[in-house]
């Protein structure tokens, strides 16, 4: 069914439902069930009788609390279903939908919030002649028993989905969503028990406003059982929300003999959950991320990295830096850098426990290569790319020392994960109690023909790089954090060899942006040549290299990163 007339036969359902409770409410107004009849306190009473006075008014601004806190509660609640729906409905986009799914988890637990003062002070006033029995024994007071059990359903059912969804980490994301349905008969049980308790909604003002709300909801929910319905057994992600990080609602696919999310190499990417956040660190947050089916993710070694399509559109990649043996979750670690491009700080204010999240790879154009001996050295972040290299090697008995460089060491993370890999091996310097690392002293007491790995900031990169030229028994594996912007050049022409196409790449702009325009799957990610998924193959030409991810021998066989580097000739041919 297409959207549009889901749309409409929803709307038809809503509009139906609104006639159908306009005219239930004239009936329960006639009956008189629903009015609100506050109790009378004639304060006439002077001498010996005026404590009891006390008490009576003192019993009637608890009635005036209950019944306020109530309707605040009920019309909390509504927003916070409304919330969720046009979350599950995807009619909310971008910046409004992150709006929308903060809202929604601030209205939730405020609803708990008075529904708590309600029910205190409900005990507390003695107009209404509740006590505990009425509050936690449904359809047990004589007078109106629908009303008291409508309310006491409705108390445990939010006891239920609070406790939930305060647990949700705990729980798989598929029974989680089973179990966040509760709040759908938890609103109608509230509905009906603030319409037969005798609260405001029987008031023109009131009532017509529950009904619009009522029917909002009613439009949600249908619209939202049409499209899964539609859907059939099919994933449906439109096109422009497969960047979103935010709660997308899947349906269950049938499951292949050996079942696996799929591979990321064609650029589809694939949706994990937010299974975790921990704070490893000042300003480093990392996630833990696993299919929402519990399938196994795609195995990877040492030195991958992953790419994560974040809401606003941006691509940035992160080292894993879990238990490649784990095939069941990836972690990740991010530092809040505020003055940089962005991604950093849109992960730390928008990523959720609970949601999803389109991501790529794993790609590794750092791995481990075979060597008698190792030496890492990691500055700051950079320790997420050496801690599985390390534990590696840890493990297989190989010889290995670790440098672990940082500002503060409250700053540096994981430092007891890395600890318990080898004390004897790792050293831990941070730069407030122990100054800059000496690199001198450090590469020259290493083993010949060992394998130096270095992450970090350039400035170290670059130290560390003069320094192992001077040892050329020494082979240099290193990975920057960012890469530098594409710059100008002269114009190129590019030859397409597999499609014939020649292309026009103008100076102000790079080669991956011209390709895009004929060819938009193009494989991209950072555009900072250092990711390296622009890599192509060049066949003719001579490439002008502005990456600072491929080797000499790498660039040597045809390797080229065409989101930084032009030409030296007038004109390439690409293996695309």
């Amino acid at each position: 069914m297409e959207r549009r007339r889901a749309i409409a036969w929803a709307g038809s359902i809503a509009v139906t439902g609104c006639v159908g409770a306009l005219a239930l409410g004239a009936l329960v107004s006639g009956f008189g069930l629903g009015r609100s009849s506050a109790p009378v306190t004639q304060v006439v009473t002077l001498g010996p009788a005026a404590g009891a006075v006390q008490s009576q008014v003192d019993s009637v601004v608890w009635w005036y609390v209950a019944r306020a806190s109530g309707l605040l509660a009920w019309a909390l609640l509504a927003a916070s279903v409304v919330g969720g729906l046009l979350l599950a409905t995807q009619l909310t986009r971008g910046r409004a939908r992150r709006w929308t799914q903060g809202l929604h988890e601030f209205i939730g637990p405020l609803a708990v919030v008075f529904t708590v003062i309600h029910l205190a002070s409900v005990l507390a006033s003695d107009q209404l002649r509740i006590g505990l029995p009425e509050l936690l024994v449904p359809f047990v007071k004589p007078d109106n028993p629908v009303a008291q059990g409508c309310g006491v359903l409705a108390c445990y059912l939010l006891t239920a989905l609070t406790l939930t969804s305060s647990a949700r980490t705990l729980l798989s994301w598929r029974w989680w969503r089973r179990l966040h349905l509760l709040a759908f008969p938890l609103f109608g049980l509230a509905c009906a028990h603030t319409v037969l308790a005798g609260s405001d909604t029987t008031q023109p003002v009131v009532y017509g406003m529950s009904v619009v709300v009522g029917g909002v909801i009613l439009f949600l929910a249908a619209l939202r059982i049409l499209i899964a319905r539609s859907a059939g057994t099919s994933v449906v992600v439109p096109a422009d929300l497969r960047d979103t990080e935010l709660p997308v609602p899947l349906i269950p696919q049938p499951r292949p003999a050996n079942p696996s999310p799929t591979p990321t190499t064609d650029g589809s990417g694939m949706r994990l959950l937010i299974g975790q956040t921990t704070w490893e660190a000042d300003n480093v947050l990392s996630l833990r991320l696993s299919s929402p089916d519990g399938m196994p993710l795609p195995s990877w070694e040492p030195g991958a990295h992953i790419e994560l399509a974040l809401p606003s559109g941006r691509h940035r990649q992160y080292s894993l830096c879990g238990d490649p043996n784990d095939t069941r979750s990836y972690r990740i670690a991010i530092l809040q850098v505020p003055g940089g491009r962005g991604g950093s700080v849109e992960v730390h204010t928008d990523a959720r426990a609970g949601q999803l999240i389109t991501v790529q790879g794993p790609r590794n154009h750092f791995p481990l290569v075979p060597s008698p001996a190792y030496l890492f050295i990691a500055g700051g972040i950079g320790i997420t790319a050496m801690m599985a290299m390390a534990a590696r090697v840890a493990a297989e008995g190989g010889e290995w020392n670790l440098v672990y460089a940082g500002r503060r060491r409250a700053s540096m993370a994981f430092l007891d994960e890395i600890r318990a890999l080898g004390p004897d091996r790792v050293d831990v310097m941070p730069a407030d109690e122990r100054g800059r690392p000496d690199l001198d002293a450090i590469i020259g007491a290493t083993p010949p023909s060992a394998a130096v790995y270095c992450c970090g900031p350039d400035r170290m990169l670059h130290a560390v790089q003069e320094r192992v030229a001077e040892r050329p028994d020494l082979v240099l594996h290193s990975e920057p954090f960012t890469g530098t912007a594409a710059s100008g050049g002269a114009a190129l022409y590019v030859e397409l060899r597999r499609t014939g196409r020649i292309i026009n790449v103008p100076p102000d702009r790079t080669v991956l942006q011209a390709i895009r325009d004929v060819a938009p799957a193009v494989s991209t990610g950072c555009e900072q040549g250092v990711c390296g998924a622009c890599r192509t193959s060049v066949l003719a030409g001579e490439p002008d290299h502005r990456d600072k991810l491929l080797s000499s021998a790498e660039r040597a066989a045809g390797a080229m990163l065409i989101c930084v580097s032009r030409a030296r000739s007038e004109r390439l041919t690409l293996d695309l």
